[in-house]
């Protein structure tokens, strides 16, 4: 039996990881519709298929495979909980037009993810100046004039160690520290928290320092946050955003956190990748860990 069905006042329609074949491209999308209001929030991968050609004619495709289709449902995952594309469209769009609507947002529009909201964002170029931030720069405290009592950092501490479990994990630590430090640095949507007695939007930037072996996957970090309001939008002022760098950099060489990168993504460490960008949603998969509460931007030991 059929069934006949409709929006509602209320409808929201969503899937997770669900494949689109367009063309020689195999597309894994994440969204989420609400149908009365217009709003709609995607992100998604891409997957190009390797086409193999003999006298000018297409005589094979190579369609993903379990492990790569797998890689591509984590990153859709991640880029939606953490930078998805929010955008106003069409109310009561047909499952066919949602479709469409990101298809076409994807190759025209945000693309993939949300926006960057600055255009160096990653490769750390920053124009010069505005405001300023409420964090504060070479202090261990960067966060600042944090109102919720559970947001300063997190400084946790280890079960008991052997003598040889330290040596061993300074021991690492010190061979990490010999290699090149990496910059990156995160803007993440804003949200309705206290700040200074009041409720307002508030964004947060992180800003991140790390080091790494290809090989391994091993990787130390120390991070910094700037905590603002969101209608200041980010932080432009060079000498602020370098203050922060440098606090970042400060607990990646006293206190750093350790942690490995996943296989998938370890070519990303390498001098010339194309982007950082999963390596740097997996250091703030630890730092939004949030054991106790807090951020996890320095260690303890």
């Amino acid at each position: 039996m059929a069934f006949t069905t409709y929006y509602g006042p209320n409808t929201i329609v969503s899937e997770s990881c669900l494949w689109v074949a367009d063309g020689h491209r195999r597309i894994c999308i994440t969204y989420s519709y609400n149908v009365s209001n217009g709003i709609l929030t995607y992100a998604a991968s891409v997957f190009r298929c390797e086409v193999t050609e003999y006298d000018q004619h297409t005589i094979g495709v190579s369609e993903p495979t379990h492990e790569q289709m797998l890689g591509h449902v984590h990153t859709t995952t991640r880029r939606f909980e953490i930078r998805p594309v929010i955008i106003l469209v069409a109310t009561q769009l047909t499952y066919d037009q949602i479709l469409k609507t990101i298809r076409r947002e994807m190759c025209h529009g945000y693309g993939c993810k949300g926006p960057r909201m600055l255009a160096s964002a990653f490769d750390l170029d920053c124009g010069a100046s505005d405001g300023g931030s409420d964090s504060s720069a070479n202090t261990w405290l960067s966060e600042g004039a944090y109102d919720d009592e559970t947001d300063p950092d997190y400084e946790p501490t280890r079960e008991e160690w052997t003598q040889d479990d330290w040596n061993n994990h300074l021991g690492n630590i010190h061979k990490l520290q010999r290699k090149t430090m990496r910059k990156v640095r995160y803007f993440s949507a804003g949200k309705l928290e206290n700040y200074k007695g009041e409720r307002v939007r508030v964004m947060r930037e992180f800003f991140i320092t790390f080091k790494a072996d290809k090989k391994t996957g091993a990787l130390i970090y120390g991070a910094a946050i700037s905590r603002r309001p969101e209608e200041l939008g980010p932080i432009t002022d060079k000498d602020l955003i370098d203050e922060h760098f440098k606090t970042a950099a400060a607990r990646l060489d006293y206190r750093p956190v350790t942690m490995f990168v996943s296989e998938e993504f370890r070519d990303q460490l390498r001098t010339k990748p194309l982007h950082r960008e999963d390596v740097m949603y997996e250091i703030l998969d630890v730092i939004l860990s949030r054991p106790g509460g807090k951020f996890l931007i320095r260690e303890d030991w």
